[in-house]
């Protein structure tokens, strides 16, 4: 475990499927590299543990504990430091301008690091608020479901705003803030006392880059015990560009869950199709529900209890 006495000193097409995390994973992928206490990484419709040299794919999303941190590196040597309770996604799909990405970080705090590189496209990380745009320099960022900021620790930023499509130029030892429920913006000198009061000690330091010691590991994460397919309920409706990752996860769940109680609903694909209907209507018999085929909340419920046992 990392101390930071000891280191300073211490969010795919629509047809796509949400595939287990793949210990084969190409090299560039985003590389977990430091890990302390206790995380999840829901992969498909799989929990996982994750550890020092797992990659992450696109749509896999990453939960941290109370108590947790975790770094993630890329090959450019950019780094972006997870703090504890935060909620984040991998390379969110995405058809616009080339972008490293975009992340989407739905709640929490992170710390960016973003390298001087040639002509490389920016790093983005979107939230339900904005969107940040690093070219290079090191972001640290709040986003909660009152709104969000991040201060410019070095380097240049930009804020996208989500309405409206303004982009800000946030530029080094400023703050950009944005409060869900005023609906605009402010941008302020230095960091604010509130932000700075509350960022985790684990975004002061800086942890050092272990990429070059775990990435010819190729690890296999062990399942998490306490996973349940509910865990993702609050990424389901919390973007919609994020329906791209997410349109599937719940038929996966139920076709899963379908599977290991002993219905037949063909591949395990995440399409609602007429076998995996048949199958749900047969389960829905079996448990007294109205038998519509499809995944109402009840049937999700009980498949999610079937699921545990």
């Amino acid at each position: 475990m990392y101390r930071r006495n000891n280191v300073c000193g211490a969010l795919a097409a629509l047809a796509s499927l949400l595939l287990p995390h793949a210990v084969a994973a190409q090299e560039s992928a985003p590389t977990v590299t430091i890990v302390e206490g206790r995380s999840t990484i829901i992969s498909g419709a799989h929990g996982l543990l994750p550890a020092s040299g797992v990659r992450l794919s696109q749509c896999d999303i990453v939960h941290t504990g109370p108590q947790a941190l975790m770094q993630i590196e890329l090959e450019d040597a950019g780094k972006i430091v997870l703090g504890p309770d935060t909620r984040f996604l991998s390379d969110q799909p995405h058809g616009g301008e080339p972008v490293v990405g975009p992340y989407f970080m739905l709640s929490g705090w992170a710390k960016v690091t973003v390298p001087k590189r040639d002509k490389a496209p920016p790093y983005r990380i979107n939230t339900p608020h904005f969107s940040v745009i690093i070219d290079a320099g090191v972001v640290a960022l709040r986003i909660a479901a009152d709104g969000g900021q991040f201060f410019v620790e070095q380097g240049n930023a930009a804020a996208l705003e989500n309405a409206s499509g303004s982009r800000v130029p946030v530029g080094t030892g400023r703050t950009f803030s944005r409060k869900a429920e005023q609906g605009k913006s402010t941008l302020t000198d230095g960091v604010e006392a509130t932000f700075a009061k509350g960022m985790p000690s684990a975004l002061r330091d800086t942890l050092p880059a272990m990429l070059a010691n775990v990435k010819s590991r190729v690890v296999q994460p062990k399942p998490a015990p306490d996973y349940s397919p509910a865990n993702a309920d609050e990424w389901l409706n919390a973007d919609p560009d994020l329906r791209r990752c997410f349109v599937d996860l719940r038929v996966r769940s139920a076709q899963e869950a379908l599977e290991r109680n002993g219905f037949k609903v063909g591949p395990v694909d995440g399409v609602l199709g007429p076998r995996t209907q048949a199958a749900l209507r047969e389960f829905q018999q079996q448990r007294g529900l109205a038998r519509s085929g499809q995944l109402d909340q009840e049937t999700l419920k009980a498949l999610d209890v079937a699921d545990r046992r």
